[in-house]
C-alpha cells in the first residue's frame, strides 16, 4: 500500500468510529452538560487537517509549468529494430 492509501484507510476508519459514536441513541435534553466531547471533536478535525496539509508537503514537488521543447524520439527494442516514436517533452 502506499503512504496516501494507508492515510485514506485510516482517516476513513477514524471517521466511521466517530460517526459511530456520534449517531448511538441518548437521552434529548436542552442544556449543556459540560462535557469534553464538543471541543474535542473540533480539535480532532483540526489536527487532522494540519497532519494532512504536512504529509502532502512532504512530498516531491511537481513542476506545474507548460512543456518548453518537444521532439520525436525514435524507440527501438534490443536488437535494434525499430518500434515506433514517442513524443518527449522537456520541462525546464
Amino acid at each position: 500500500m502506499t503512504k496516501f492509501s494507508k492515510l485514506a484507510a485510516g482517516t476513513l476508519a477514524a471517521l466511521t468510529i466517530t460517526a459511530g459514536v456520534l449517531a448511538a441513541p441518548s437521552q434529548a435534553e436542552a442544556k449543556w452538560k459540560g462535557g469534553f466531547w464538543g471541543p474535542a471533536v473540533g480539535l480532532g478535525i483540526a489536527g487532522g487537517i494540519i497532519a494532512g496539509a504536512a504529509y502532502a508537503a512532504s512530498g516531491p514537488g511537481y513542476y506545474v509549468g507548460g512543456p518548453v521543447g518537444c521532439r520525436w524520439v525514435a524507440r527501438t527494442d534490443a536488437w535494434g529494430n525499430y518500434r515506433g516514436s514517442v513524443k518527449v517533452c522537456d520541462l525546464y
